[in-house]
């Protein structure tokens, strides 16, 4: 059966519409040159066809109506069925959705993505109208009043069943979007888990706070005479001067105060944190598995960050760190790559590893020397010279050999400054840049490094140290 999520795009700082431009690169896949659309065969909509002309076009309507801030565009996600019917008929389901549904009032550009083992359109609508210049506002149960018996026609034309709608998921943010596809997680993401956590392992409500005090949580309750309700607010110390906090009434359905209230007495609701364990854990498998990986104390760090609620004691684990690990799992996952590539057990070998390196920077550093004294040597003349043979060089970059006039032209006056300047001169030129290009990549690892032995070094809790 079909389905369909509706997302918005807010605006961002800096750039107020780069969430937008991303959404509509992202749907014409500008990055693969449209591969997922069979290179532009499934593309459609009334505000052009290229990326930057619809960009603009969107644009232009919200200068039109002064309408530049707040929400920047809607996106609709509809997907089908692996077998439930072909891409023609999948993309004129989308179209005709689009041409009812959004007509002239919207900009918008919609595209058929085939890359995958069931087809999925993607509709990007701008949220301001281009008509009467008003803010489109989807508010609940629309979806039922408006939009369903637009879909409902559209289907039954095509020989489809009605498409649903997954409206726990309305208003989800293109960013958020993206991070679910890509098996991202994020803060509030991990509150969620950490509250879920915290809600089996209670009793009581007085159970449930030291459970989150446990996790490195403050808690401040609040009450609010507007709502006539009361209101938790979340904070952790991320260390460095930052802190991270969260409303209850930000975090959806079922996590609001009266709403946990009731979840610690009866034990209902979704356990996120199962989710994410089996998420983090999909993406960190190759390292886990490593023997060579689980003397490392950077192992044992992915291994608290991806096994978290499994653990027999997870409050003795450094709540801020751990948490901080899940968010940017896959610079552990580089961390644990480049120690498994270089085989870097410990810190011993690490700092063997940097010896190496530095000795390497000083060879380079003395060869570099030997190249800048040819340089000093040479001639004005023979400076210009090889100026003019970098430039030829360059040429040569971009003439087609088609073009056999040209390119030979260049070739041949290459190889007459080539035959004028001593042959030291146009080595020390390469060898330099060379050199420096050397220089810059280890200057980058020994980062790595030394970002490495930071961990390696630090001082392993006994009680925190996993069996393996």
């Amino acid at each position: 059966m079909a389905t369909t999520i509706l997302m918005h795009m807010k605006e961002s700082p800096g750039i107020p519409h780069i969430h937008l431009k991303n959404a509509i690169d992202y749907i014409l896949d500008v990055k693969h040159d449209g591969a997922k659309t069979d290179y532009g065969t499934f593309v459609g909509g009334n505000s052009g066809t290229d990326h930057r002309e619809i960009l603009n076009n969107f644009l232009d309507t919200k200068d039109l109506f002064g309408k530049r801030d707040g929400r920047q565009g809607y996106h609709f996600v509809v997907s089908f069925a692996p077998g439930e019917t072909d891409k023609d008929t999948a993309f004129s389901v989308v179209k005709a959705f689009c041409e009812e549904y959004l007509g002239d009032a919207y900009d918008y550009v919609f595209a058929l993505h085939t890359d995958k083992g069931h087809l999925h359109g993607h509709i990007i609508f701008n949220s301001v109208n281009r008509l009467d210049g008003y803010k489109y506002h989807y508010k609940k149960g629309d979806w039922e009043r408006y939009i369903q018996p637009v879909t409902d026609r559209v289907c039954m034309e095509y020989g489809l069943k009605p498409l649903t709608f997954e409206e726990k998921r309305v208003g989800l943010s293109y960013a958020e979007w993206q991070q679910k596809n890509k098996g991202v997680v994020n803060k509030q993401d991990i509150l969620k888990a950490d509250i879920d956590y915290a809600i089996q392992q209670s009793e009581t409500m007085e159970q449930y706070i030291s459970t989150m005090k446990q996790m490195g949580y403050e808690m401040k309750q609040h009450y609010s005479y507007k709502e006539k309700r009361s209101f938790i607010t979340y904070s952790m110390n991320e260390g460095d001067g930052k802190v991270f906090r969260r409303r209850d009434r930000r975090l959806g359905s079922g996590y609001r105060f009266d709403e946990i209230v009731q979840r610690v007495k009866t034990k209902d609701g979704i356990r996120t944190y199962e989710d994410i364990l089996e998420q983090l854990n999909r993406k960190a498998e190759p390292y886990l598995r490593s023997t060579m990986l689980k003397g490392s104390r950077t192992f044992y760090r992915l291994y608290q960050a991806v096994n978290y609620y499994r653990l027999p004691n997870p409050f003795v684990v450094p709540s801020a760190q751990v948490r901080k690990d899940m968010v940017r799992l896959d610079k552990l996952l580089e961390d644990c790559r480049y120690l498994k590539e270089h085989q870097l057990p410990d810190a011993a070998a690490l700092k063997q590893k940097r010896q190496f390196l530095q000795e390497k920077m000083e060879e380079l550093k003395s060869e570099r020397k030997t190249y800048y004294r040819i340089k000093d040597m040479m001639r004005p003349e023979d400076g210009e010279l090889l100026e003019e043979y970098r430039a030829l060089a360059r040429q040569l970059m971009s003439v087609e050999q088609t073009h056999s006039d040209r390119f030979e032209e260049i070739e041949d006056r290459m190889e007459e400054i080539k035959s004028i300047l001593p042959h030291d001169y146009l080595e020390a030129e390469d060898r330099v840049a060379a050199i420096n290009q050397e220089l810059k990549r280890i200057k980058k690892e020994n980062g790595v490094i030394d970002h490495l032995l930071g961990t390696e070094t630090a001082e392993l809790r006994p009680d925190i140290i996993l069996k393996k």
